[in-house]
This record gives C-alpha cells, sequence and structure tokens, in this order.
C-alpha cells in the first residue's frame, strides 16, 4: 500500500510535513522495504514499535495488518497524545530506552527506526530490547555518509557538514552490523537510500548461562 500525500501530512514531525516529493519518495521507499523485512517470516501477532513517535510507521503498518496488535513506546508524552488521537488502537507506553522494564515484553516483533543514532550508549538500548522477549526485532538507521551528504545537498546543516544536531552516532553498513551482531543472529541487512535496515534473532544464551 503506498502512502498517500494525505497521510504525511497528518503528522507534526517536520520531516513528514514536508512537501518535498523526492524526500518523500524516499521515505515510501524506506518503508516499504522495511514491510518487506516485515512479511519476510511468519506474520507476527504483536509488535512493539521504539520510539514510536506520533505513529507514522505502526499507524501505516497497522492499517495493513488489523490483525495484528501494535503498541508503542516513546519517551515524549506529548507525541504519544498525538499517537492515541489518530491511532487509538496503537497502545501506547511513556518510557526511556534504556528501561523498557514497565513494558509487558514477550511481543513477536520488535522494531526500531531511526532511534539508535540518538542514544549516547545504543548498546544499552539493545540489551534492553533484547530483554522483552521478543521473537525477531527490526532495527533501522541513517546510513553515513550518505544521509550526511544528502542533507548538504538538500541545503541542510550546512555548518555541521550535514550532520543532524541530535545524532551522537554515525552507522556504516559495517559499523551497524557488528553492532548488532553482538546480540541478534542476523538474517538480513540492507539499504534503503539514505537508510540502513536489519532483521535479526535474539541470540540463544550461552550453554549454562544464568
Amino acid at each position: 500500500m503506498t502512502i498517500s500525500n494525505a497521510y504525511f501530512d497528518r503528522f507534526q514531525t517536520q520531516k513528514y510535513r514536508a512537501k518535498n516529493p523526492i524526500k518523500r519518495g524516499l521515505i515510501r521507499r524506506f518503508v516499504a522495504t522495511l514491510h518487506e523485512l516485515f512479511q519476510a517470516e511468519s506474520a507476527p501477532k504483536s509488535v512493539l514499535e521504539i520510539g514510536v513517535g506520533e505513529g507514522f510507521l505502526s499507524g501505516h503498518l497497522s492499517s495493513i495488518h488489523p490483525d495484528i496488535e501494535f503498541s508503542g513506546v516513546d519517551i515524549n508524552q506529548q507525541d504519544l497524545d498525538l499517537l492515541s488521537a489518530k491511532f487509538p488502537q496503537i497502545r501506547g507506553y511513556c518510557a526511556d530506552v534504556y528501561d523498557l522494564s514497565s513494558l509487558p515484553g514477550n511481543y513477536d516483533l520488535v522494531i526500531c527506526a531511526e532511534v539508535l543514532e540518538h542514544v549516547e550508549v545504543p548498546e544499552r538500548a539493545l540489551e534492553q530490547m533484547i530483554k522483552l522477549g521478543p521473537k525477531r526485532l527490526i532495527l533501522t538507521v541513517p546510513h553515513e555518509p550518505w544521509f550526511m551528504l544528502s542533507n548538504l545537498a538538500m541545503g541542510k546543516n550546512v555548518t555541521r557538514l550535514g550532520n543532524d544536531i541530535e545524532h551522537v552516532n554515525h552507522f556504516t553498513v559495517g559499523s551497524f552490523r557488528r553492532l548488532l551482531s553482538s546480540k541478534l543472529e542476523l538474517s538480513k541487512v540492507t539499504t534503503s537510500y539514505p537508510w540502513i535496515l536489519a532483521s535479526g534473532r535474539p541470540k540463544a544464551p550461552p550453554v549454562g548461562a544464568g
């Protein structure tokens, strides 16, 4: 299902409200690639999105898959209020990615899109996701240096050489794979310019652990 311009316009987040057709085209292609990963294995019955925000991604996916139970967590309560208003079918939780212990857990799928570039210790955030006991995870980050170069090409963040001020981590395909491989058995790592997407399952604990 192609994301309509009317759907983009429902959101207050600047990157979705931007009318640039090229930018919207890239976001559409990214979401389509993520949806391919979503459908690559047996359909989940429950999905949690980390950093759900206003619900752009989960709102779209839940409209395609109405029989799946969607939840989302975000640190910003204002965004969660907007999420609830737009998508009452998505259960929202307010929590920090460094402490997800208040969430029910045991989700079939955890999605973490465009979050790990924002956190000082992505390894710690990844550990929290694993503790939720998901069967599978899909994670995405900006693909550097192409993300910053794209910003520069659009005249954005020029004084910071294209870097978004809130991005504290910068991942290549190799560095993202190394981060995730410490905790996940990766089934696929792919790109959708200018993002990296990966899917995998938590590694089984070592024999005798715990």
